[in-house]
């Protein structure tokens, strides 16, 4: 289930565990630079002190704020510092401040951007946290563009994008557990749930299979996606959310769910997952209910659409012809005069010619992508359709399909789509009418098998939850949905109270 890493010979990590310091400035800074293997970035500053070499300052200078070690730790040590004197009783301003004697612990302080004061004849050091350098800043998601709702986005550092889940939760229950993951990226990793509305043992088993991975690095939240999802076998589908938005973080908190963050990436998960979640946008919640409900259903039939129209098409037209009304079916038919290829043939050259034109509008520069993507589309709908490749009919449908998948709010789900898709097409190309059904029930099938973190991934389709209905395929109002998803939400269900029925209740006694 976990992929795992043969573990590193025991005489090696009992040495560099039992390395201490010995109170030799100079022995000790050489094990620190023997270590990094005398690496560039490694910065050693001596601070005289009664013209003798009494104290230094080591830090990797592509981790540090240059700033706050010359204000908070060398000024300190050039004005207070006297020789010989126990560097703990010196005040360092620094955010955090910790003693150290082990060389293993300083290693990794200093891998964390902290600057590491060492003293002739003290056997401990002091790790200082001036942990900095250039960072990508709060700005506004290229992906999950709202036209409604707030603008902020993660970004790359793990701290801000705890802050930013903070700021829109202001409650002492918001539980973060931060741990590390990998050998040697040793990367922050926080888990966030709500105390008394996430259910304990879900909160308990993420961290159990964050805990079990045993890998070199992880650079992305993909990383942790692919390891901890449920063994489900080989599914399309995804099975853990994925968002860059703090707003969406924090409504799937609210509703129970469990936020895995990661120092490095923007994408933040979101467990356990249904096939709601993938289908609904944010920006549902900021619009009107009657409005936003007709955006969900206008949605989900795209969604359906770009998965079913081009099999559709392929069996209408290769076994079902009977089945089109006369006058369409000779326009459908004066359109294919002279196009060498099957229709099926036809559909999936256009389909694999259309990825090819989205992957590379995605490839290339911001500047001209788009208009790559879209020029190129026409031009080579037109000259296939002049140069009698393609019947125009296909073009229309290959079109209708793509912009059906563009209205998906999930961009993994509609990966999904893409490849279902071919599958379907090639189903249809075989048996038709009942290639299309059979692939359609299968998926079905396949849907009601998946779990992620022990929750099916159709809930409340199946099984059936009659009270979750009102925010899969609608949105209700706001003062209808009073009660938490039932699948995730713990000992607290309720999110609201019956205020709006009590106010009826008051009018017409009043009255």
């Amino acid at each position: 289930m976990f992929r795992r890493k043969p573990k590193l010979n025991k005489k090696q990590n009992r040495k560099l565990e039992d390395l201490c310091f010995q109170g030799n400035l100079n022995d000790d800074i050489k094990i620190i630079k023997d270590m990094f293997g005398d690496s560039s970035d490694l910065v050693v500053r001596f601070i005289d002190s009664e013209k003798e070499r009494s104290v230094a300052v080591l830090y990797l200078e592509s981790l540090v704020e240059r700033e706050s070690i010359e204000e908070y730790v060398i000024s300190e040590l050039n004005e207070n510092y006297k020789q010989d004197q126990n560097l703990k009783e010196l005040h360092f301003a620094t955010i955090k401040k910790e003693a150290t004697s082990s060389i293993k612990d300083s290693l990794t302080y200093l891998l964390q951007g902290h600057s590491l004061v060492l003293g002739e004849n003290q056997t401990s050091g002091i790790a200082l946290d001036t942990a900095g350098g250039e960072r990508r800043q709060v700005s506004e998601s290229e992906v999950e563009t709202v036209v409604r709702g707030p603008r902020e986005s993660f970004n790359e550092s793990l701290q801000t994008n705890i802050g930013l889940v903070r700021r829109r939760l202001h409650t002492h229950k918001l539980k973060v557990h931060e741990m590390k993951i990998g050998e040697l990226s040793q990367t922050p990793v926080a888990i966030l749930g709500i105390d008394g509305v996430v259910k304990p043992e879900m909160y308990e088993e993420v961290k159990s299979r964050l805990e079990k991975i045993e890998i070199d690095g992880i650079l992305d939240s993909l990383y942790l996606e692919e390891i901890i999802e449920d063994p489900n076998g080989y599914t399309p589908f995804p099975t853990i959310f994925n968002s860059e938005r703090p707003d969406r973080i924090a409504a799937g908190l609210l509703e129970g769910r469990i936020a895995i963050l990661l120092e490095g990436s923007p994408g933040t998960l979101l467990v356990p997952a249904t096939i709601g979640l993938f289908l609904t946008s944010n920006e549902d919640y900021y619009q009107r209910y009657d409005f936003a409900s007709f955006l969900k259903m206008l949605r989900g039939f795209a969604f359906f659409l770009s998965v079913v129209l081009p099999g559709f098409y392929v069996a209408l037209l290769t076994y079902h012809q009977e089945m089109i009304p006369t006058p369409l079916l000779i326009a459908l038919t004066g359109q294919r005069e002279g196009v060498p290829f099957a229709i099926a043939i036809e559909v999936l050259f256009m389909e694999i010619t259309f990825e090819i034109l989205r992957e590379a509008g995605l490839r290339l520069p911001k500047t001209i992508g788009a208009a790559v993507s879209i020029v190129g589309g026409l031009v080579l709908g037109q000259a296939a359709v002049e140069a009698g490749l393609v019947g125009q009919a296909t073009v229309i449908t290959v079109s209708l399909t793509a912009i059906g998948s563009f209205t998906t709010p999930s961009y993994n789900l509609a990966i999904s789509a893409r490849l279902i898709r071919f599958a379907l097409i090639t189903l249809a190309a075989v048996l038709g009418a009942f290639g299309l059904i059979f692939g359609l029930i299968f998926m079905y099938i396949h849907l009601t098998t998946l779990r992620s973190f022990g929750v099916p991934y159709l809930t409340p389709i199946v099984p059936f939850h009659k009270d979750n209905w009102g925010d899969l395929l609608i949105r209700t109002p706001w003062w209808a949905m009073r009660e938490r998803p039932n699948e995730v939400a713990g000992e607290n269900q309720k999110r609201m109270s019956d205020s709006r029925d009590n106010n009826h209740l008051n009018r017409r006694q009043k009255k």
